[in-house]
């Protein structure tokens, strides 16, 4: 159903990523065998050296088109919402608390200083499939507008869990947010 918006911007390849299971042997191994100093495995039959069309093959992602280049410096405000606000209330349709925590299970603010909470984020996206808590579920009929949040929706839980998993910072930068849940096509010259 969100298909459609992947290859708007190029990312249809992700969708297999998520059952990917990481061999924590082989990852010890590697790392074994890395030389920070020359930047290469050191294996018995030779060296190797990891390039970004490696990765590209291993991954199917784009790597031509304008690098990815992620700010960390506040955007600037709209209004009288902060520019990460206005921003997630223009595609998602919802509206980021600023102060205080959301519930007891928060620590942080759900936005601190251009970033946003990924526990803020998760809760809201479990409730978006759920009618009774004022969610849209899913469906083949359902209006481009709400295929479209599942598909940023999507991409966002990509991007935290599997390509940038800093599980011990909690905080997604609204620069990520912004290439995230910005235009499709624009997103699909990127590299």
């Amino acid at each position: 159903i969100i298909l459609p918006f992947l290859k708007k911007a190029r990312l249809e390849s992700i969708r297999h990523f998520s059952g990917v299971k990481i061999d924590r042997y082989l990852i010890t191994a590697l790392v074994e065998r890395w030389r920070k100093e020359a930047h290469w495995f050191n294996f018995r039959e030779g060296e190797w050296t990891s390039t970004l069309k490696d990765v590209a093959i291993l991954t199917h992602l784009p790597i031509d088109g304008r690098a990815v280049c992620v700010s960390d410096h506040p955007l600037g405000d709209v209004g009288d919402m902060t520019s990460c606000q206005h921003l997630i209330y223009s595609v998602l349709g919802v509206q980021i608390p600023v102060k205080g925590n959301v519930d007891a299970t928060d620590r942080l603010a759900p936005l601190r200083t251009n970033q946003v909470s990924i526990t803020w984020l998760t809760k809201w996206m479990k409730n978006l499939n759920h009618p009774t808590k004022g969610g849209v579920p899913l469906a083949e009929e359902s209006p481009e507008e709400v295929k479209e949040i599942y598909a940023c929706v999507y991409l966002i839980g990509m991007i935290r869990g599997v390509f940038l998993p800093k599980k011990s910072n909690n905080l997604i930068s609204c620069g990520w947010l912004e290439i995230l849940l910005g235009n499709w096509d624009a997103m699909g010259e990127l590299s």
